[in-house]
């Protein structure tokens, strides 16, 4: 231990002799480990931190997963019971809960709120206790309409009640309906999807006032419930996936027509996050920015070991002079990396600080929504137990190589060597490691590259609708109290009144918009439709709308007609299909006319009256997904939720001010939010967003490692060039021009240069098949590859002509003294 600390001494003065070496190398490091807790804090919130529950590994995910098809995450409440009841031997609790947006009215005031109705033993399985009051009981929640209680989320109820514990025991109403409150959740807990964060919890009875038919408990058609499961101690995934197969079959035998081809399947709740998805494509995502991230600490680590290469060199002659006194190698080596590892932890610590500013800015990203987007990605010990074991490896891989290469110094050659020594060998490690740094800078330009081009495609995507001059503002009647005449009244009434403004060329309601975070998606029978051999059951997304839907979005109706005002309730359920669905349900025949029914609704089959034109509404790349268009009218329960869209003869938000002032003259306590344009609707993580923040994320890990490279090519060359002074000299001396001498630096870097990009361009093609999927464009895009590679190739050759530049300007007498 005394040696240890006599290292920590030695190695922390040997630093701080060279203040310049310290910041530069610290700096640089810094980066490097900054970028990487960065991301990496993202991946831990996303992916790697657990529930705040008991036993949290325990916690698995139930889907249904279609024969050959896609999972579905959402249950019946008649599911949820059959399954509860039939897998007690190796699930100790089955809880399910079902998401709500619901108004919230204390003293007259209305707030939107997320809301969870939960089965009774939600908050028991999964092991919580309150902050205040009480939670959700055992016994609550199984009859429709009873228990009119509510806990609310804890940040919440800091924010709404300021933290008032007299809160408890408080009357306030909830979509019109009175409820009291009567506890706090744990400060921790935001609820079990990783995203959003709950404000509110309701017993599963109540969702009665959210639109939910009376029959939802009972109905298997209404899957809106997604369930989670704790396993028993002992009991292994293995054992659920068997006796949950048993319980597939069984539903598929007593009710076909709700579970043909349907089996339920268990998935950890780690490895289900946001849904199940056999892709795994967040993992993909987030593996994908970690790995850029950590090619930047590589970089960052060439270049501090091309630094500590130079240093050895300088103290070849300490080493040799003390191992000439007795020190033993390894103890020369220790010392080296222990001066290797206080450096690398010095940056660590400036990562850390760089890291948590990072971190705060992505966690601070806009995703336009108003919803309670739940992005934490704070520091816990996971991210420092990274960012420590970071910064220790890093200090053991810039060290170790020059701590070797300085401590096998021998003295005699060293001395008889003097200040122009044998730079041979040495000098090609550092060529190779800055090969190294402009290949991995290359590969990280080029994806950023990539990703650029991929916004710029996106941006220019024919969406198959027109977002200019388009104003959204979303709306829900029943979170004041409304039912479902008043509902639709109130519709009625704000689009005569709106379609009145001047300004204003045509508007209408839907359910949900392009890129939004809200859509419908159902299982349909159609009829004389098989499925081709090995495909899922035919399912569709689709949304509600009202007449002068398609003028207001700019969506072409290419076939038919258009929904009416006599498409309601009392008349034949129509729908107007879009062609994709056309084409892949009825190809080469005439749609029109042709019915299906949507397994939610299996009462009211529709007529498909009309085919609309293509739109992008679900993301940007692919092939188009089938959808249909069905009248609100004929589907108002459940729906009381609608965008009012404005298609404005002006900007569109000059509208908001008069388009607000008569909503409130119809509905003063009604709660109006996402107010934007169609433009700015579009910057979702389903739509402009994901590759606005993939081209920003890219960009500066790939500018980083640029300035990396750049620093490691003028290191490695300029140092050669200062080790070859005196051969320098002579040549010029013997008549040798200064454009020779140009040439001769010159090559060598044009030769690193080169390789770099030759290995970088192999990486990047390489790496490509990773982020091929994310892009809109080509993974091997010829545009983005010569780009990138010309500017990279031209700042590297003006980072090897300036001391080029300077070698050729050398004195041939000073040359010749240089020692």
């Amino acid at each position: 231990m005394e040696t240890l600390l006599q290292d920590i001494r030695y190695g922390a003065r040997m630093l701080m002799k060279n203040p310049g070496f310290l910041i530069v190398a610290v700096i640089t490091l810094a980066l490097g480990i900054g970028a990487n807790t960065a991301i990496f804090s993202m991946v831990d919130a996303f992916l790697l931190r657990p529930l705040p529950v008991k036993d949290p590994a325990q916690i698995t995910v139930l889907a249904f997963q279609q024969k050959q098809g896609n999972f579905l995450t959402q249950f019946s409440l008649a599911d949820y019971r059959d399954i509860r009841d039939q897998s007690t031997g190796v699930f100790s609790d089955v809880f399910a809960y079902q998401f709500g947006l619901d108004g919230l009215s204390v003293d007259g005031k209305a707030d939107r709120v997320m809301t969870n109705y939960v089965t009774g033993n939600y908050f028991s399985a999964l092991g919580l206790k309150p902050a205040l009051g009480r939670l959700i009981l055992p016994s609550e929640g199984d009859v429709p309409g009873a228990d009119p209680v509510m806990v609310l989320g804890y940040s919440y109820w800091r924010t709404r009640f300021g933290g008032d514990p007299g809160v408890i025991g408080r009357r306030v109403s909830v979509d019109g309906q009175p409820i009291t409150i009567v506890g706090v959740a744990p400060k921790d807990f935001v609820g079990v999807y990783p995203i959003l964060s709950v404000q509110g919890y309701l017993p599963m009875g109540m969702a009665t006032i959210v639109g939910n038919p009376s029959d939802f408990m009972t109905n298997r058609q209404i899957r809106n419930v997604p369930i989670l499961a704790r396993l028993r101690p002992g009991a292994s995934m293995q054992q659920a996936q068997a006796a949950l197969a048993v319980i597939s079959q069984r539903l598929a035998q007593e009710y076909p027509e709700a579970h043909k081809n349907l089996s339920v399947q268990a998935f950890r709740e780690l490895e289900a996050r946001p849904n199940p998805d056999p892709n795994h494509t967040v993992f993909v995502v987030g593996g994908l920015f970690l790995g850029l991230a950590v090619m930047v600490l590589l970089l960052a680590c060439v270049n501090v070991a091309n630094i500590l290469l130079v240093r050895s060199t300088v103290r070849e002659r300490e080493m040799a002079i003390r191992a000439a006194l007795g020190a033993a190698r390894i103890r020369m080596i220790r010392q080296l990396l222990t001066e290797s590892v206080l450096l690398a932890l010095l940056g660590g610590v400036a990562g850390v600080l760089l890291g948590y500013w990072g971190s705060s800015a992505l966690g601070s990203i806009n995703v336009q929504t108003d919803l309670p987007v739940h992005f934490d990605f704070g520091f816990d010990w996971r991210v420092f137990g990274f960012a420590t074991a970071a910064a220790l490896l890093t200090g053991i891989i810039v060290g170790i190589v020059p701590a070797v290469r300085a401590s096998r110094g021998n003295l005699s050659a060293i001395l008889h060597e003097g200040g122009r020594g044998v730079v041979g060998g040495k000098n090609r490690l550092r060529s190779t490691l800055v090969v190294v740094q402009v290949a991995g800078s290359l590969m990280l330009l080029i994806i950023a590259g990539l990703f650029t081009r991929s916004l710029a495609q996106a941006q220019r995507t024919d969406l198959g609708f027109k977002p200019d001059h388009v104003l959204n503002l979303i709306m829900d009647p029943n979170e004041i109290g409304y039912n479902q005449s008043q509902t639709r009244d109130f519709y009625k009434n704000l689009l005569q009144r709106v379609r009145a403004l001047p300004g204003v060329v045509s508007a209408s309601t839907a359910n949900a918009t392009p890129m939004g975070y809200y859509n419908n998606f159902d299982s349909l029978n159609i009829a004389g439709y098989q499925p081709p051999p090995g495909q899922p059951a035919p399912a569709s997304l689709y949304n509600t709308i009202s007449t002068d839907y398609f003028p207001t979005m700019g969506v072409s109706l290419l076939r038919g007609r258009n929904f009416t005002e006599a498409d309601d309730e009392n008349g034949q359920y129509v729908a107007i299909v879009s062609e994709a669905m056309a084409k892949q349900f009825w190809p080469d025949k005439d749609p029109i006319g042709r019915q299906f029914q949507m397994t939610t609704d299996p009462k009211h089959p529709l007529v498909v009256v009309g085919v609309a034109k293509d739109i992008r509404f679900n993301g940007l790349t692919g092939p188009f997904s089938p959808m249909f268009y069905a009248p609100y009218l004929q589907h108002q329960t459940g729906n009381s939720l609608q965008v009012l869209q404005l298609r404005t003869a002006g900007a569109p938000e000059t509208m908001i001010p008069e388009v607000e002032h008569t909503i409130e003259s119809l509905a003063p306590q009604l709660p109006v939010f996402d107010v934007q344009t169609m433009t700015q609707a579009l910057n979702t993580l389903n739509g402009l967003l994901f590759y606005k923040i993939g081209a920003v994320l890219a960009a500066l890990l790939g500018m980083l490692g640029l300035v990396l490279a750049i620093v490691g090519v003028y290191g490695v060359v300029s140092y050669a060039a200062t080790q070859k002074t005196h051969e320098i000299g002579v040549r010029m001396a013997l008549g040798a021009q200064p454009t020779d001498i140009l040439k001769m630096v010159f090559r060598e870097g044009l030769l690193i240069v080169g390789v770099g990009l030759l290995v970088g361009i192999a990486g990047a093609l390489a790496a490509g098949k990773v982020v091929g999927s994310f892009l809109t464009v080509s993974a091997r895009d010829p545009l983005t590859y010569s780009i990138v590679t010309a500017i990279l190739l031209i700042v590297a050759l003006s980072a090897c002509f300036i001391p080029a530049r300077r070698a050729m300007r050398v004195d041939p007498m000073v040359a010749l003294r240089y020692e």
